[in-house]
């Protein structure tokens, strides 16, 4: 089913990732635009004026309780990495991966063991406070969120996450990879509607130089600049893969 992708994968030295939410959906973690994704489910809540509200920083900055309700939520679930984290990990291992650029907040390509990873949204390992700057840990106010309260740095200011809301610029770090892109003869794109810039339009700019493949279940308004598309499930693929030898 997977023979193409196994032997593009097999020969490539430089290979560039570009995950979505769709990769970790295996852990029990929601993706975002599913008909059962997150925003499905936030609209339902008449607290949001709209389900992309809770990541907006404006709203945030007026209601920030229905975001640390959801980060609640997220940080008890102790989510595991899928077999498509340990092939990711696994891989650069054996020294074929370039870099993991993820727009996934999770932090499962870490717990799997990759270490080349740029996650372009952020993630909840660091903080700011909203007021006077200063940065936390997520130890610091992780405590607050799982008491379902709004954590608050001494000077009064909302302490929020390093994640890349809507209305905020992504972290510097992925604009440095535009302007500097690694070496690359593989893009291979994970569980992405490949909707959300310009993370999205990296990957695909960067997919039209070399061979590329997606694996994500719907179809995407760019299959058609692809090498190979597979609307398949990311579990059998990454079990394929690591069933064909490749990984011993």
């Amino acid at each position: 089913m997977f023979d193409k992708a196994l032997t593009l994968i097999k020969k490539s030295k430089n290979i560039l990732v570009f995950t979505g939410a769709g990769i970790s959906t295996g852990s029990g973690i929601l993706d975002f635009r599913s008909e059962n994704g997150l925003y499905s489910l936030l609209s339902k809540n008449t607290d949001l004026p709209y389900p992309e509200a809770i990541f907006d920083i404006q709203y945030f900055k007026k209601n920030p309780k229905p975001f640390f309700s959801l980060a609640k939520n997220m940080l008890e679930q102790h989510a595991k990495p899928t077999n498509c984290h340990k092939l990711l990990a696994e891989l650069e291992k054996r020294n074929q991966i370039s870099l993991v650029l993820t727009q996934n907040i999770d932090m499962l390509h870490q717990a799997a063991g990759s270490k080349k990873v740029l996650e372009c949204h952020g993630s909840f390992m660091s903080a700011h406070c909203l007021d006077c700057h200063s940065a936390h840990e997520l130890k610091d106010y992780k405590q607050k969120v799982l008491a379902d309260s709004i954590p608050y740095c001494n000077c009064g200011g909302i302490i929020k996450p390093d994640i890349t809301f809507f209305g905020e610029s992504l972290p510097s770090a992925f604009y440095d990879l535009v302007n500097n892109p690694p070496e690359t003869d593989l893009v291979l794109i994970l569980g992405s509607s490949l909707n959300v810039q310009p993370a999205a339009g990296f990957a695909l700019e960067m997919a039209m130089k070399v061979p590329s493949i997606l694996v994500n279940l719907a179809a995407t308004p760019y299959d058609n600049a692809i090498s190979l598309v597979y609307r398949k499930d990311l579990e059998d693929f990454a079990e394929y893969i690591l069933r064909d030898n490749l990984i011993t």
